[in-house]
């Protein structure tokens, strides 16, 4: 068993980390810029602007160059071993080669031979990275399951992209499977990878700052919250009106996953938190969007919902609501707390901009399938949000650019 170790104070924070994180938010720029484009076409078109090329990179850059960096630094400060960081370095630069090569590819031949080499190459970074940390890690017992099952995730979600090329080569682009292959990747990549890897970093930091966390409630948090997820898939598949044990499935791991929320809220309850300032309203939307997203879940498998469920925009919505309400404000909050962003002006003033935009966002996406009156200014309401959005990622990058100059 590997011992804990302290964690270092938010001075003294590794350097690579600070920098791999101030990557990120430059490429947090790129994906805000980027759906403001795609945003634009609603309501002023661009001649000749391929939507699905862009709507590819705004994607590809959201998960692998946003999330998957700010992982890779999170795993930095608090799982990857001081020994072969050497490698860990040099996979890093590789996965930035990566995420540029998509950025420019996509935009310009969207999925084809570069810009799928490219993919594969993040991919095949992404299983060196998977091995090393699972062989080693720093994870405390209470974390290291957390870690684990995030990383299976993340190599899972794979197989969805893998299959894509095997089945269009079938002629079967246009069916329900294929559009199943993509579900499943967004299913393990939203649901799975990014979900327990942040509950793997909160009970590492946890335990590692002597905060009280039960342990025992933490496995059975884990077991509840994955056996929810496995079951889960099963709602992708229910505007395929499937038999009734598929829908029993969704209700089932929908409800899993509410228990799973329980145990791993009352592994906490001994432990004194004391949060403030942009930090705690950051990790407070955080927590709050994680509780809405399960509640959503478990209901989504009731009858009657289904229909509404399978809505384009619900289901926009609702992987924003992950991605934006969750994910986003959680990096942002370990940001602060690891000193990478300081709380002051300018980072206050991007989480207004940024979490009113997203907000804003979510309310008209939601409401969208009730309609709206004939004159009512969606497109340019939804462009406006993400114009709010860009600001805020802007802010945040000078927040960062700020606090090096000072460090």
């Amino acid at each position: 068993m590997t011992p804990a170790i302290p964690p270092p104070p938010p001075t003294a924070t590794p350097a690579f980390a600070r920098r791999a994180f101030g990557i990120a938010l430059v490429f947090l720029v790129v994906v805000a810029g980027l759906g403001t484009l795609l945003r634009w076409q609603a309501p002023w078109q661009l001649a000749g602007f391929q939507y699905g090329f862009f709507l590819h990179a705004h994607s590809h850059v959201a998960f692998l160059g946003w999330v998957f960096n700010v992982f890779f630094a999170l795993a930095w400060v608090h799982f990857i071993p001081t020994e072969g960081r050497g490698a860990y370095r040099r996979l890093f630069v590789t996965l930035q080669v990566a995420v540029l090569g998509m950025l420019i590819a996509f935009p310009l031949q969207g999925y084809a031979a570069v810009s799928i080499g490219f993919s594969m190459l993040h991919m095949a970074g992404s299983g060196l990275f998977v091995w090393w940390l699972w062989r080693s890690n720093l994870a405390v017992p209470a974390a290291r399951g957390a870690l684990r099952v995030s990383l299976l995730f993340l190599v899972v979600s794979g197989l969805g992209p893998l299959s894509l090329g095997p089945l269009a080569a079938a002629g079967l682009r246009d069916t329900p499977a294929y559009a199943l292959a993509v579900y499943f990747y967004l299913h393990a990549q939203y649901n799975g990878w990014f979900l327990f890897f942040l509950q793997a970093v909160l009970l590492q930091s946890a335990v590692r700052r002597g905060l009280a966390v039960d342990e025992q409630d933490a496995r059975r948090a884990l077991v509840w919250l994955t056996s929810g997820t496995v079951l889960t898939f099963a709602q992708s598949t229910l505007w395929l009106a499937p038999s009734g044990w598929v829908h029993a499935c969704a209700g089932v791991g929908g409800a899993a996953q509410l228990a799973g929320c329980w145990f791993l809220g009352r592994s906490f309850r001994d432990a004194e938190i004391r949060l403030r300032g942009t930090l705690r309203i950051l990790a407070g939307l955080a927590v709050a969007a994680f509780l809405l997203k399960h509640v959503l879940q478990a209901a989504a498998a009731l009858p009657g919902l289904g229909e509404l469920g399978s809505h384009r925009f619900i289901v926009i919505a609702f992987l924003h609501l992950v991605f934006l309400g969750v994910v986003t404000p959680a990096l942002l909050a370990w940001a602060i707390g690891l000193g990478w962003l300081p709380d002051g002006v300018l980072t206050r003033v991007g989480s207004v901009l940024f979490l009113a935009g997203a907000t804003a966002t979510q309310l008209l996406l939601v409401a969208a399938p009730f309609g709206w009156p004939a004159d009512f200014p969606l497109s340019s309401s939804l462009l406006g949000a993400a114009l709010a959005m860009t600001a805020g990622a802007v802010a945040f990058l000078a927040a960062h650019g700020f606090r090096r100059n000072l460090a």
